[in-house]
């Protein structure tokens, strides 16, 4: 008895199940397009990011890489194999160029590192497409060579990123390491079974192209993404810093202040505060006038902050008037660390306008003893410093609780 033939709707639906890569290729082609446009038009409107300008360049390699490939057995070799391969490399490398540049990392490391990993794939190619012709070598040769920027880049995207932007360089890095795991794959893939064509090579070769489509659309959105997170910190720490001297503003202070006071109840542990005030500073302005005022205050901040630990904290309190949190600093180390910075803002030299050199007074107070709220804290310190500025100027009086 002869077997009932398959039913056409199965067949049908097993050919609809198969991947055509030259498709993939072409939809790449226009995504990369999209994308590209889109990054290029956030680049105008963000012009200083010049890291845009890089991805914009990435995606437009990958467009045109993505075109010759689809042109396979249309256009030569030399076109569709040798240069459309050289693109796709060069957009991965541009990319990490891009990543480079965003970061503010060293640069020229990259190039040093792609211009020959491009020269390598270029020989390689034209040696397996005309000398002795092997898709499979060709596969195996793009793998490596495109693993090596995707590597560097991932990395790049998750090391030591400030807490606030992680998860948009995670989310990018993502795209990255998924495409480098597939590479792995593709080439254990190829080595196994090798492929006599790129175009009929079967689901691995299919779910490159589909990586590579993962990885352009997670990397542009993830462009976009890192560079809105970057913005929004920036815009955060301007309103957090004085733009004049570049140190924390009233606003800043207020809220690490509290911070600090929160963790020292709990600890148990000192907190000091010192508030100093430039002396004599409307006569330098009044001399001088504001822009060498201007030139004074940033001096001070410059001089006071080089001055300090890293965990202390200088803000601006308004107008000459600055504040420095000292966190587990007792009232002595506290009076010595304001007789230091008074010696250092002496030191600077900087003239008032009638031959003297410009000083500042200070006046301290210490958590709990001198209070034990913000208010307080503050209010103690202006007083001490008010006294301070009683007792003769450029010196340090200490707070003294009732």
């Amino acid at each position: 008895m002869e077997r009932p033939a398959a039913p056409a709707c199965r067949l049908d639906r097993k050919e609809h199940l198969q991947l055509d890569i030259r498709t993939l290729i072409i939809n790449l082609l226009l995504f990369a397009l999209v994308f590209a446009i889109g990054i290029f038009l956030l680049q105008r409107s963000q012009p200083r990011l010049r890291a845009l300008r890089w991805w914009s360049g990435a995606i437009i390699a990958a467009g045109a890489g993505f075109l010759l490939l689809s042109l396979r057995s249309s256009i030569p070799d030399l076109l569709s194999v040798v240069v459309a391969n050289d693109l796709m490399l060069l957009a991965l490398c541009l990319f990490l160029e891009g990543v480079v540049v965003f970061r503010r990392l060293p640069r020229g490391y990259v190039w040093r590192i792609s211009a020959p990993l491009i020269a390598i794939l270029t020989l390689l190619l034209l040696y397996f497409t005309y000398a002795e012709a092997s898709v499979a070598a060709r596969i195996v040769a793009v793998s490596l060579t495109n693993a090596v920027p995707v590597t560097l880049a991932a990395w790049l995207l998750i090391r030591d990123i400030p807490r606030p932007m992680r998860f948009s360089h995670y989310f990018t890095a993502a795209g990255f390491i998924q495409f480098a795991v597939v590479s792995v794959g593709r080439i254990a893939h190829t080595l196994i079974s090798p492929p006599a064509d790129l175009m009929t090579a079967g689901p691995m070769q299919a779910a490159i192209f589909l990586s590579i489509f993962f990885l352009l659309v997670v990397s542009s959105f993830g462009c976009v993404w890192m560079v809105s997170a970057y913005l929004a910190e920036e815009l955060e720490q301007q309103a957090r810093t004085d733009p004049l001297t570049g140190v924390l503003n009233r606003l800043a202070l207020d809220e690490t202040l509290a911070r600090e006071l929160s963790r020292a109840r709990r600890g148990k542990h000192a907190l000091s505060l010192l508030m100093f005030d430039l002396d004599h500073f409307k006569a330098l302005n009044d001399r001088l006038g504001h822009q060498a005022g201007d030139m004074a205050l940033r001096s001070v901040a410059a001089a006071t902050q080089q001055q300090l630990r890293a965990t202390d904290l200088l803000a601006r309190y308004g107008g000459e008037e600055f504040v420095v949190v000292l966190p587990d600093t007792d009232k002595a180390h506290a009076i010595e660390t304001a007789q230091r910075l008074r010696k250092r803002v002496g030191a600077l030299g900087i003239d008032r306008g009638d031959g003297v050199s410009l000083t500042a007074s200070y006046g301290v107070s210490t958590f709990p003893e001198d209070g034990d709220d913000q208010d307080s804290l503050v209010g103690r310190a202006d007083a001490t410093m008010y006294a301070a500025k009683q007792a003769g100027r450029n010196c340090v009086s200490a707070s003294v609780a009732p």
